[in-house]
C-alpha cells in the first residue's frame, strides 16, 4: 500500500491524504494536516486551485491578503485562486485541519511528499526550506505556489532554476525519491 502520510519534523506537522487528484479524478485532493506550533509557510498563493481549510480539532490561525481570521472546530474558510495566504498554529495545543484543494492537484501532493521527504532526510533548514535552491525551484512551480507582493520579482529566477533542474535530471531525483 502506497504511503499516505508524511511528517515534517523542520515545520511540527505532518499531511495525511486522504483522497488524491487521482483517486477522485481530478476533482478535488483531501489533505489532512496535523499543525503543533508553528509558523507554517509563508504567504503565497495558487493560480490552478482553490484551497478550503476546514477545522476538526483545535484552533487554526489563517492569513489571506491581510486579514487575520481563527478558525474554530467545524468552521472553514474557502481560499480562491490567486489569493495570497498562509496558515499557522500561535498555541501549544495541536490543530488538525483538512485543506480540500479545487481542482485536484497532483503537483501540490508531490510538493508535499518532497518538502516533506527532504526535512526527513536533513535536507532542509531548520524553518523547512530546502537547503538546495533547485529543490526548492521544482518544488515551487510544480505545485503551482507563488510568491506576493516585492516577492514576485524572484519568479523568473525560480522558474529559470526549476528549468535547468528539470534539464539536469533534479526534477525527476526529486520525484523518483521522493514522490514514487
Amino acid at each position: 500500500m502506497e504511503k499516505r502520510t508524511f511528517a515534517n519534523p523542520a515545520i511540527n506537522d505532518a499531511a495525511t491524504f486522504l483522497k488524491t487528484s487521482a483517486e477522485t479524478n481530478g476533482e478535488y485532493t483531501l489533505i489532512e494536516i496535523d499543525l503543533g506550533k508553528s509558523d507554517g509557510p509563508p504567504l503565497h498563493y495558487h493560480n490552478a486551485f482553490s484551497e478550503k481549510f476546514q477545522v476538526q480539532e483545535g484552533i487554526l490561525y489563517l492569513q489571506i491578503g491581510k486579514d487575520k481570521k481563527i478558525l474554530k472546530i467545524g468552521e472553514s474558510v474557502t481560499v480562491p485562486p490567486g489569493t495570497p495566504h498562509r496558515f499557522y498554529n500561535e498555541t501549544n495545543d495541536p490543530v488538525k485541519f483538512h485543506i480540500t484543494l479545487q481542482p485536484g492537484h497532483t503537483g501540490m501532493e508531490n510538493f508535499i511528499k518532497i518538502f516533506y521527504g527532504l526535512a526527513s532526510d536533513g535536507l532542509t533548514d531548520k524553518k523547512g526550506k530546502p537547503k538546495k535552491f533547485s529543490h526548492l525551484a521544482v518544488a515551487l512551480i510544480i505545485s503551482d505556489s507563488n510568491a506576493p507582493g516585492w516577492m514576485s520579482v524572484l519568479s523568473p529566477i525560480i522558474r529559470s532554476v526549476a528549468r535547468r533542474a528539470k534539464k539536469d535530471g533534479t526534477e525527476k531525483w526529486l520525484l523518483d525519491t521522493y514522490c514514487s
